[in-house]
């Protein structure tokens, strides 16, 4: 489950549980509800893109409506079954866990989640640092164009549902002093991990441990519907140099 607190320890962030998979598959229905005149005026549910991705967000938010939160709790350690998987898998949730304290601030603040020149400079610092880990630029590139896809459809999705409710849950983490901070630090350890796990022969075995380690680490998580979507999404393309030719979130948002 996503603690944020816990894995970040970054205070009173208070955990939000996600919807249950099978409500996933229902069609959404209009909202009769009167909006709410004390949520940020920014945030009304144009936040929430139009399109294929769009409706994948509102049935995500509207799932999200009826699940309780509840208040973090630490996170017990897993143990460490493969050495070189286990630590990208792990810091991939990680990120996706500090994209909901990102959310809750971009609530608090009106911040739109699309940030073109944030995204940008991340992707060509990772670029210009991956030689160092042994891996190509257009590998780092890919990796983290899809973190950062990951993570704004975690952050739609929330500030769809908080929108709808007028309030998100937890106090907000200051975003340039703590959680970019955060993130640029994670970013460095991802790249290490990313060249242990790229510097394997590319074989089925490699393919066979991402697909394992992927599955084993959502089931001890306990991932359920936007989080496993989203980790999906960040684990599609692990080694590649162009992000791949299958239906991601991120390529239903461009098809819209």
């Amino acid at each position: 489950m996503f603690v944020t607190s816990a894995l970040l320890g970054l205070g009173a962030a208070t955990h939000v549980a996600y919807a249950n998979p099978a409500l996933a598959t229902e069609t959404s229905e209009p909202s009769s509800a009167e909006p709410n005149v004390n949520a940020p005026p920014s945030h009304t549910l144009a936040a929430a893109p139009h399109g294929v991705r769009g409706f994948a967000v509102r049935l995500v938010s509207q799932a999200m409506a009826g699940a309780p939160a509840h208040p973090s709790r630490e996170a017990k350690p897993r143990p460490v079954v493969d050495p070189v998987l286990d630590p990208l898998m792990n810091g991939i949730l990680k990120r996706l866990a500090i994209s909901e304290a990102v959310a809750r601030n971009k609530y608090g603040s009106g911040k739109a989640v699309q940030d073109t020149a944030r995204e940008q400079a991340l992707l060509d610092s990772m670029g210009e640092q991956a030689p160092q880990y042994g891996l190509m630029p257009a590998q780092a590139r890919t990796f983290f164009r899809l973190q950062i896809d990951a993570g704004k459809l975690v952050q739609t999705a929330l500030l769809a549902r908080w929108t709808r409710d007028g309030h998100a849950p937890g106090e907000p983490v200051d975003l340039g002093t703590r959680l970019r901070p955060a993130l640029d630090k994670l970013g460095t350890s991802l790249l290490h991990d990313l060249g242990r796990l790229c510097a394997l022969p590319d074989d089925p075995t490699r393919l066979a441990r991402i697909h394992q380690a992927r599955e084993r680490i959502a089931r001890a998580a306990k991932l359920e519907a936007l989080q496993r979507a989203a980790f999906d999404e960040a684990t599609s393309g692990l080694c590649l140099s162009a992000p791949p030719r299958i239906w991601t979130l991120s390529m239903a948002a461009a098809s819209h």
